[in-house]
């Protein structure tokens, strides 16, 4: 064989190798990507650098995002969803073109009203409780991360009695 053959065969060789290397290595199960929330708070959490914000700083920050939605939601519903709702009862319950009286007026427009806003102010509670639940696990995210990438110690705080403290000592009332 001529040393052209060689090389060729060789080459072949080498290519075909590395043709079925890289057709072995593609791997079967897509890999999932990280959804953009959770890169979010990947980038939160600091790559042991110390110019990154403090967990206080994103604490405040969580919490004045809830408190300024809070304050708008009960503006917006003060101030606009209440008398529009009132209006609309209002019409509807004939009470506008004066056909009741203050008896009729006090059970066909008042009570609904009262109970729409009862209602609405419940369920304005529980939003604004949720925001506040999500807020804190936001910040409790933050914190274990920034404890793991910092190496901290990461027990739990013990809710158990001090030693000196039992049930017999505690003060009674009569």
């Amino acid at each position: 064989m001529s040393t052209q053959t060689l090389e060729k065969t060789e080459r072949t060789a080498t290519t075909s190798t590395t043709a079925t290397a890289k057709k072995t290595t593609a791997k079967p199960v897509k890999e999932q990507k990280d959804s953009k929330l959770r890169t979010g708070w990947r980038r939160l959490a600091p790559k042991k650098e110390t110019g990154r914000f403090s967990v206080v700083v994103w604490a405040g920050f969580f919490r004045a995002i809830v408190l300024l939605t809070d304050y708008l939601l009960a503006f917006i519903t003060a101030m606009v969803i209440i008398p529009l709702l009132g209006a609309w009862l209002h019409q509807q319950s004939g009470a506008s073109r004066g056909a009741l009286s203050a008896d009729k007026s006090i059970a066909m427009w008042l009570m609904p009203l009262l109970f729409l806003v009862a209602l609405l102010a419940a369920g304005e509670i529980v939003v604004m409780r949720g925001m506040w639940r999500w807020a804190t696990r936001v910040i409790a995210k933050i914190r274990d991360a920034r404890r793991e990438a910092t190496g901290a110690d990461v027990t739990p705080k013990s809710p158990t009695r001090a030693t000196n403290q039992s049930k017999t000592n505690r003060k009674r009332s009569k």
